[in-house]
């Protein structure tokens, strides 16, 4: 059942994504005022699951112009939610949508400029062909389906698809840090993202932590564990990590300040395979909440929400040093001129700021396993409910990668 597979809010489009609506993009876009559209047939935009901070509609559009007859295309729309709840009041405040147009109208096409003028081809992400707040924040896209792009069937996370996303965001980090050097500090205000309060108000954040202390103290084999995370659940752990969101804001002696994705998990890229399957090329999607901040968001985003359990684990610091490579590569292709971060920088800002990994051990990891486990869950119902994630806890894979994880945090001076 179409239910079962979509998120509820992308069932129905509303009645001004019509006609008359994408006929006016279409004159616009293609500079062409005699395009006529005959019929627009809409559809969900992404399978249940996949995505939370907005709502994703697919508009095949039929249509004909002066010199032809019966055309076709495919566009991505994605707006804002227009169904009052708490997902709507949340995304309003956290101003993701002009932060998304800001990176698609400025910031990306100067990085493609700079790869392009270094000698490199690299793609980042997909084309936005328009931008609009009325009569509803909206943004369009071209259907990389198109183009044979996918997204991951799942949230399990593939090492093939993570490097070449690794490759993506050194690069990307790497021309933020750039451009910045060259005294261009406009990527410098974009300070939102997390960093708002109103992420703390949501039950998820709010008591997930609490959740997983409770799930502990009732576990014999966690008992030397517990009163380590009874403290830190005093010591305001999501006030905490947020520190790591409000770094530059609040003048912190970081090691490695980059121009953030903010959210980078393995739903918010799509890849294409070579005739032998193995993967070909990534391309990112999803920039509505990037952040200037410590290169560390995106790292401890990528070792929980693009790799899989066993190279989360034992690819930790291949993963790492990875990143750091094609980082550096990137920065000498680019001609930088200022001081190269180093290595044991970045590994120091992972200490300074491993409350934000406590943060997605104990609260993001349960939901990422539970929707890995249930692609039909209601992510917004797990945010926002409060009682629908305490069982998540007891799942039997996420006891047994706290098991891995509890002596590696204990080691590593996590849980001081």
């Amino acid at each position: 059942m179409v239910e079962e597979q979509y998120n509820d809010d992308e069932l129905h489009a509303p009645e001004w994504m019509n006609k008359e609506f994408f006929e006016k993009i279409l004159r616009e876009t293609d500079n062409d005022d005699s395009i006529k559209v005959q019929e627009v047939q809409m559809k969900p935009g992404s399978a249940k699951g996949d995505h939370y901070a907005s709502i994703m509609f697919r508009a095949i559009i039929n249509y004909d112009n002066k010199s032809s007859k019966n055309l076709e295309k495919s566009l991505i729309v994605k707006t804002m939610p227009f169904v009052d709840g708490p997902k709507k009041e949340m995304l309003k405040k956290m101003n993701i949508f002009d932060i998304e147009i800001k990176m698609y109208s400025e910031v990306i096409p100067k990085f493609q400029k700079m790869l392009k003028e270094a000698g490199d081809d690299t793609e980042l992400g997909g084309k936005c062909f328009y931008a609009a707040t009325e009569p509803q924040d909206t943004l369009i896209f071209e259907d990389l389906t198109k183009k044979n792009y996918k997204t991951v069937s799942n949230w399990g996370g593939s090492w093939d698809v993570g490097k070449k996303a690794i490759e993506k965001l050194a690069k990307w980090h790497a021309m933020s840090l750039k451009m910045v050097s060259d005294g261009d500090q406009s990527l410098q205000t974009f300070t939102n993202g997390y960093a708002d309060d109103t992420i703390r108000e949501v039950p998820m954040f709010k008591y997930g932590f609490s959740d997983f202390v409770e799930m502990m103290k009732k576990k014999p084999e966690f008992e030397k564990y517990a009163p380590k995370f009874e403290k830190l659940l005093k010591e305001d752990p999501i006030r905490k990590s947020q520190t790591l969101f409000k770094a530059f804001v609040n003048g912190d002696k970081t090691n490695f300040f980059v121009l953030n994705h903010g959210d980078f998990h393995i739903k918010n890229l799509m890849f294409t395979e070579k005739e032998n399957g193995n993967v070909d090329d990534v391309l990112l999607v999803d920039f509505q909440l990037c952040i200037w901040g410590p290169a560390v968001i995106d790292l401890i985003y990528t070792l929980y929400m693009m790799i899989n359990e066993d190279d989360r684990i034992n690819r930790r610091n291949e993963i790492i040093h990875y990143y750091f490579e094609v980082f550096t590569e990137t920065l000498n292709k680019l001609k930088f001129s200022g001081e190269y971060p180093k290595l044991t920088d970045l590994y120091k800002d992972f200490i300074t700021y491993k409350d934000f990994e406590l943060i997605m051990f104990t609260i993001n990891l349960p939901f990422i396993n539970a929707v890995k486990e249930n692609p039909n869950f209601d992510i917004s119902q797990i945010m926002h409910g409060v009682e629908t994630r305490k069982p998540f806890y007891e799942s039997e894979s996420y006891i047994s990668f706290v098991k891995k994880m509890l002596p590696i945090f204990l080691h590593n001076g996590y849980l001081d």
